[in-house]
């Protein structure tokens, strides 16, 4: 095992003030560690596919690829993680996404003596990267982190070139819940609309960011072509019925009966599957394309 130099890691924690201070974390580690704790679906997989697998000793509960990774502890919901879960596996390292937390629970892990690695939990291509290397180095397998991203870009690479065959880009909404009386989309700024991007396809949600209610007629002006959801049930959960609510029902999407579906983490975790998910996304999107590859 090579040394590794000594790192400081920023957080940022919240007061019960609402004030944010800086605390400063020194991991005072000099060789890979041997048990981590993964709060991220995307950090697990890749964990994974660096086949450092035998490192983890918890993960979350959006952990749900590969199957494996669900007989782990648990250590609750990402955004809302458990101090004592966490500490009663006694980890050397817990790695984690900006948008998992709370800050005050990760302080307190981290006074613990617990070491956070943080990474971007923004959308992009750039930020599958980062995390794939990033976790590459902190388990000391860098070689096989550039491998695994390499073989990454490859696989978006073989999903888009299709792309060049589309002559009109089409609409899609992306529908995050759908319960009776409230149904959110998103609009910019998000893993969805990033991902529709990606597919070579248009957010039919334009003018807010984030993930917002909206109104019927304002579906009705939006006229997306496909509506794509994430593939789960419960009462966030929908079929075909979706096109029989009033706004949606009026749309193109449900005049020609396009619902899309997949994987929520699949889909929107940008971890080492996002190729796959822009393969299948791609396909579904646009199925011109495999009728005319079959030419």
């Amino acid at each position: 095992m090579k040394p590794r130099t000594k790192k400081t890691r920023t957080m940022k924690i919240n007061l019960a003030a609402g004030v944010l201070c800086l605390v400063t974390l020194t991991t005072g580690l000099y060789a890979a560690p041997k048990t981590v704790v993964s709060a991220d679906g995307s950090l697990t997989e890749i964990v994974y596919a660096l086949k450092q697998e035998h490192t983890l000793v918890g993960v979350d509960t959006t952990s749900g690829y590969p199957i494996a990774a669900t007989k782990l502890p648990q250590i609750g919901y990402k955004r809302n993680i458990s101090a004592e879960g966490v500490l009663s596996l006694s980890p050397q390292v817990l790695i984690a996404t900006r948008d998992s937390g709370p800050d005050i629970i990760l302080s307190q892990i981290a006074e613990a003596g617990v070491t956070i690695e943080r990474f971007s939990a923004k959308p992009g291509l750039d930020v599958v990267k980062d995390k794939i290397l990033g976790v590459a180095t902190l388990l000391d397998v860098e070689s096989a982190g550039e491998q695994l991203w390499q073989k990454v870009a490859a696989d978006v690479a073989a999903a888009r070139e299709q792309l060049s065959r589309v002559e009109k880009p089409i609409n899609v909404m992306f529908v995050l819940s759908a319960r009776s009386g409230s149904v959110l989309v998103s609009g910019s700024d998000t893993m969805a609309d990033a991902v529709i991007s990606l597919s070579g396809a248009n957010n039919a949600v334009q003018g807010f960011s984030g993930y917002k209610p909206m109104s019927i007629e304002a579906i009705i002006s939006a006229a997306p072509d496909v509506i794509l959801m994430m593939d789960r049930g419960g009462e966030h959960g929908a079929g075909d019925e979706i096109f029989n609510r009033e706004g949606f029902n009026l749309t193109p999407a449900a005049i020609n009966k396009r619902l899309v579906k997949m994987n929520g983490m699949l889909m929107l975790g940008f971890g080492p599957r996002i190729g796959d998910a822009l393969k299948g996304l791609i396909g579904a999107f646009y199925p011109q394309l495999k009728s005319n590859n079959a030419q």
